[in-house]
Order: C-alpha cells, then sequence, then structure tokens
C-alpha cells in the first residue's frame, strides 16, 4: 500500500539514570536520531530504570524532555514499558509534541500507526491488540507498537509491521548463560527481524540498561527501518529492511 519509501527511526528502552544514561547522553541520542532524517520515530518504552513506584514526577520529565527535541515530520508516536508508571508519564509526555498512544490507534498517512499499553501493567492489552489489528482498514499499511514482543502472537495474518523493544537483546551475553527473566516467545525473539504467521516483528535491543549498567556481548542500538512499496502483484506482505 505504500506509494513510496517510508523511512522509520525506532528507540527502545532508554533507561534514564544519573549512572550510565544522564540527560546529556539522552540528548546525544536524540541528535543522532534526527541526523538519520526519518519520516517517522517511534519510541516503544521503559524511560525510566527500577521500580516506578519509586520515581517522583521531576524524575519522570527529565527521563522524557530530551525526546521533545526529537524532529520527523510524519511525528514521533511513543508506548509505555513495564517500568514507566502510566500517570506520571502520561504526565511527563504532555506538552512534548510526543504522542502517547495507550490502545489507541491513528492514520499519519501513509501508514496507520497502533499503539498497545504495556503487557505487565496495561488493562486488557491483548484485547486491544485484536480489536485494533483487526479493525484497521484493508490495504492500509500498519504499524503496531508495543514494549513487549509478545503481542506479535496475538496479530492476524496481514502483512502488519510489529516494532518492541524490552529484551534489551539480552544484555548480557556470556558463555553457556542465557538472557534472565524472559518469556520463552521472548527467548526466541530477542533481536532483529522476524517475518513468521504472515507478519513482520523488528525488536530492537535498546540503548540503556536494566539491573546492572552494564552491556556485554550486547551494544546499545538505534534501528533505522525503510519500508518501500511492494512490488506489481506482490503478496501484500510489505517488505522491510533493517539496520543495526
Amino acid at each position: 500500500g505504500l506509494i513510496r519509501p517510508l523511512r522509520i527511526v525506532q528507540l527502545s528502552d532508554s533507561h534514564y539514570s544519573r549512572l550510565d544514561m544522564p540527560a546529556s547522553r539522552l540528548r546525544r541520542i536524540v541528535a543522532q536520531m534526527n541526523a538519520l532524517k526519518p519520516d517517522l520515530i517511534v519510541l516503544t518504552g521503559d524511560y525510566v530504570s527500577g521500580d516506578p513506584a519509586e520515581w517522583q514526577i521531576e524524575g519522570v520529565k527529565k527521563a522524557v524532555t530530551p525526546f521533545a527535541d526529537l524532529r520527523a515530520p510524519l511525528g514521533v508516536f511513543a508506548v509505555l514499558g513495564n517500568h514507566d508508571e502510566p500517570t506520571l508519564t502520561r504526565y511527563a509526555f504532555a506538552g512534548t509534541g510526543i504522542n502517547l498512544l495507550i490502545d489507541k490507534s491513528v492514520d499519519i498517512g501513509p501508514v496507520r500507526i497502533i499503539g498497545i499499553d504495556d503487557i505487565m501493567r496495561g488493562n486488557a492489552p491483548v484485547r486491544a491488540v485484536r480489536r485494533l489489528a483487526g479493525a484497521a482498514p484493508a490495504g492500509k499499511p500498519m504499524i503496531m507498537l508495543s514494549h513487549e514482543p509478545d503481542f506479535y502472537r496475538y496479530l492476524p495474518p496481514r502483512g502488519l509491521l510489529h516494532l518492541a523493544g524490552h529484551t534489551h537483546g539480552g544484555q548480557i551475553k556470556l558463555p553457556l548463560i542465557g538472557p534472565p527473566m524472559l518469556s520463552d516467545f521472548n527467548l526466541a525473539h530477542t533481536r532483529g527481524l522476524f517475518r513468521e504467521a504472515g507478519n513482520i516483528l523488528i525488536v530492537n535491543s535498546g540503548a540503556g540498561t536494566s539491573v546492572l549498567p552494564i552491556r556485554i556481548g550486547v551494544p546499545p542500538e538505534i534501528d533505522l527501518i525503510t519500508l518501500v512499496p511492494a512490488p506489481r502483484n506482490a503478496a501484500p506482505s510489505g517488505p522491510a529492511s533493517r539496520s543495526p
């Protein structure tokens, strides 16, 4: 359904902290994202670190405010992660110009964006996936944003692109030691591009850290995703390319 190529920049799991993700580093990341000159920017959750109940609004604002400088002609869209306290995060995003989508969809011209609430803190987000993805107009390219990749299992097979994070790509990869605390689905979809069940999933390994402020064998990343018009007479599955 695309008429021309569409450039998307995705960032996930920034996990603001004074130790390894201060505001100064976030501002450098924002500058890198803008320099890629995307048509669309998406943020897939976890803007703070640690227990969300321990955060105050001042800290959450510091975690979110640098993203107000993101620039893309089609807009900047975000979803919540499992470390994001919903009320404080909504308040912090207010006035930034970033569209926070919580179980909502929006038509932005060339594509339709679906944003899903966090699977751990949201209100029946699996039902929202089925409702929003199933009700979207046929023939319209669709991009679904969620923090966790798990939602991919509930999508109808209609050539939808799902962008997620959460896994940190494993964060620490050592011989004989696998990524901790991930579901079976996420262990099988820790990082990269997957074409399964008629859809496409891209899992971003994130920029920040959780629990331990280190990464071993899994560098932080910004994803640049280019969608191109399908060849004539091709199946409507929308090819995608990924640049780590």
